[in-house]
């Protein structure tokens, strides 16, 4: 059983981080801002509580660390930090090594198409045969190479979930 939890990211809580996560009122709230920034209306409003007891809520998360808060707009709106959204969605950290993995794969055996269809083969004797649709399949590969990077290099500049 301890392989299997072996190459998991640790998030590194201390007591009094869990203190704080403690309350299923904070969660919740952690929970609701995961999907977009919200005010603090908007979350008295979802989760059915007074404003101020959200306020003191928001307050213990955002002295903690676990929520930020943007004065930029007319109204104050709270967001998740990157410790409360690794702690919402630890398998986050798998999809970015599948997809790493998935692309080295697709990398070689797109170069290794190429050089196929550089190099030529030959039949019985005959001249060199250069078939086109090794060298496509190549470049597929090598284009399919570029998609995964680029969703990995997305999803790790946005680190937010589609909701």
């Amino acid at each position: 059983m301890k392989e299997l939890f072996q190459d998991m990211v640790d998030i590194p809580l201390d007591r009094k981080d869990i203190d704080v996560l403690s309350s299923n009122v904070r969660v919740t709230i952690l929970k609701t801002i995961d999907c977009r920034a919200t005010t603090v209306s908007e979350l008295a409003k979802k989760l059915g509580l007074a404003k101020s007891t959200v306020h003191e809520h928001l307050i213990i998360l955002t002295e903690n660390g676990f929520v930020t808060a943007d004065d930029s707009r007319k109204w104050r709106t709270y967001s998740l930090t990157q410790k409360s959204y690794r702690i919402l969605h630890p398998e986050n950290g798998y999809r970015i090594m599948l997809l790493l993995g998935t692309s080295l794969f697709t990398l070689v055996t797109g170069v290794c198409f190429i050089f196929s269809f550089v190099s030529g083969y030959t039949l019985q004797g005959q001249s060199i045969i250069h078939d086109p649709i090794i060298f496509i399949l190549g470049e597929l590969l090598l284009i399919l190479t570029i998609i995964f990077w680029y969703i990995i290099i997305k999803s790790r500049s946005c680190q937010k979930p589609l909701c």
